[in-house]
């Protein structure tokens, strides 16, 4: 079963694994978050040398994830707008990415504390944001594909019931 119209059976899974890539490498860093940017004392304590791996990991991940995003744009984005087919969630992922991604940069280069502070916050509420919205995307595009599906396959029953009997179609 093709899971997105228009690309190879490959890009679905290409698309979801660095998704998790970035989403699993970005909850390893949340205690990081806690302590370091909210100053929380965190009973949990993960290594040093864990830390620059795990970013590594996450920003390379979302760079990919970025080239996906390029290449969904091409037809995914732009036919589900047009159709007005699970857009809803589809623009609230677009959106999200792009925040992660304006917020991601600002990690690195916002030079105030407090700056810091807001973007590192953004950046986390919204990557699990885009978690828990991919799932919804991808289930309300199953149930949208399935209806089709059941619609189709019910006008092909008609039509060849209607031409066993000889009738002319209406």
């Amino acid at each position: 079963m093709k899971r997105l119209t228009g690309y190879p059976n490959w890009f679905f899974w290409l698309l979801s694994s660095t998704l998790l890539a970035v989403m699993l490498s970005g909850l390893y860093m949340l205690p990081w978050v806690a302590q370091f940017k909210l100053e929380w004392e965190m009973e949990l304590w993960l290594e040093w040398g864990y830390r620059l791996p795990a970013v590594i990991i996450h920003v390379v991940s979302a760079w990919l994830l970025f080239m996906l995003l390029g290449a969904l744009w091409h037809s995914h984005i732009r036919s589900g707008w047009r159709k007005k087919r699970n857009h809803i969630s589809g623009m609230i992922q677009t959106l999200s990415l792009l925040l992660l991604g304006v917020t991601g940069v600002g990690l690195y280069y916002l030079g105030s504390e407090a700056g810091q502070l807001v973007a590192s916050l953004l950046h986390s509420f919204v990557g699990l944001l885009l978690g828990v919205t991919f799932v919804w995307h991808y289930y309300h595009g199953l149930q949208l594909r399935e209806a089709k599906i059941r619609v189709v396959t019910k006008a092909r029953k008609i039509r060849h019931e209607s031409a066993m009997r000889h009738e002319p179609l209406s």
